[in-house]
């Protein structure tokens, strides 16, 4: 047992990516034999865990008290934000693990990393966008883990209407322009019609379920289509832990022509269930996705102010400042790769197995030695 408690500050209990990679975190810390005290917050996206251990131990990490005798180091796992100096001088430490999907940090941000003793991201993408932004305090790569008991190509279908007898593609995301569902549904109504033995699932949230739907057929009319494009079936809200593992083993393989990721938690749960990926080639989540288990998209390096201006889905403006960049996927190549995809389903179950052996290597317990590791830096032990 360390002789230090951490409290960990995340919300642990959502069904974002932050909330699933919080509570992995925290519970990896406890593994290790760390003292984990868990302070909570939420975005009002509650989740349900079915997996009962984890559930009441994050809870008895919930109610744990404060140590009265050992050194106290504060993990906020948040987007950046001050801390008061009353409430920092309680801390002998305090780190900052959080994430970006750009190639530079916004400038509001800078200051504020600055007054931590050290900054925990999950990928090198972040690493060079924090260097690249001249961030001076320690920076520490913490990837995320992959949960491959809970992510299973061995758990039930999730049943959807009209899969069957088609090619399934998934794909699941926040309703939001950094994830480019312009150019997915844009790819998929050009690559497929009606004629088409082929279905795309979008397991979605962030809007309302009659906005998100009002927004894709009104795009749909926008780019001139009618009854004749493949068909569609849209998910919104937040669904059961059965209900999402279910949906990728429902599918044949996962899509996401993103703009940008920290992670992209959806890619490492789709590779565990044994679905290869079909993503731009740029972005956090190149650490774990290659051309063995995923069909990679060609993309230009832009200013994200360009595509705001036709975006669908909520857009945030601290993408569109002066400096940055995304990458936007090319939309013929991404056609080709769907369907290339449709026509190869030996080759996806190939891809698709290599991306869980992938996964396997991919474990919370590592990411809670990183994090470990990244105090016993600090400390100098």
């Amino acid at each position: 047992m360390k002789d230090y408690q951490v409290i960990w500050r995340g919300p642990v209990l959502d069904a974002t990516g932050y909330g699933t990679a919080s509570r992995e975190y925290a519970l990896a810390l406890d593994r290790q034999g760390v003292d984990v005290k868990i302070e909570t917050y939420t975005w009002n996206f509650p989740f349900t865990l079915e997996n009962r251990e984890k559930k009441e131990r994050l809870q008895q990490l919930i109610e744990k008290p404060l140590s009265n005798h050992k050194r106290k180091i504060l993990i906020c796992h948040s987007p950046p934000a001050f801390i008061d100096k009353k409430e920092r001088a309680k801390y002998e430490y305090c780190l900052l693990n959080t994430v970006w999907e750009t190639n530079k940090i916004p400038e509001s941000w800078k200051a504020i990393l600055q007054t931590f003793d050290a900054v925990c991201v999950p990928c090198t993408h972040n690493i060079k966008a924090l260097k690249n932004s001249g961030v001076s305090v320690p920076v520490f790569l913490v990837p995320h883990g992959a949960d491959t008991d809970m992510f299973h190509p061995a758990n039930p279908r999730t049943p959807l209407s009209e899969e069957e007898g088609r090619f399934v593609f998934v794909s699941v995301f926040d309703f939001q322009h950094r994830k480019n569902p312009e150019s997915l549904l844009h790819a998929y109504w050009e690559a497929f019609t009606s004629n088409d033995q082929v279905l795309l699932v979008i397991k979605t949230y962030g809007s309302s379920r009659k906005g998100i739907r009002s927004a894709i057929m009104d795009y749909k009319r926008k780019l001139g289509y009618g009854e004749e494009t493949a068909p569609l079936y849209v998910i919104t809200g937040i669904c059961e832990e059965k209900q999402l593992k279910g949906l990728y083993t429902a599918g044949d393989a996962f899509v996401l022509p993103t703009r940008g990721e920290g992670v992209g938690l959806p890619f490492i749960e789709a590779l565990s269930s044994g679905l290869p990926v079909i993503a731009t080639g740029w972005g956090g989540q190149m650490d774990f996705l290659n051309g063995k288990n995923s069909f990679l998209v060609k993309y230009k390096l832009e200013s994200p102010s360009i595509s705001i201006e036709k975006a669908i889905s909520t857009t945030y403006p601290s993408f569109a400042e002066k400096g940055q960049l995304w990458a936007e996927a090319d939309i013929e190549h991404l056609k080709q790769q769907m369907r290339y995809a449709f026509l190869n389903p030996k080759l996806c179950k190939q891809k698709g197995a290599q991306g869980r052996q992938d996964m396997m290597k991919l474990t919370w317990e590592k990411a809670g030695v990183a994090i470990i590791k990244a105090i016993d830096s600090l400390m100098g032990t």
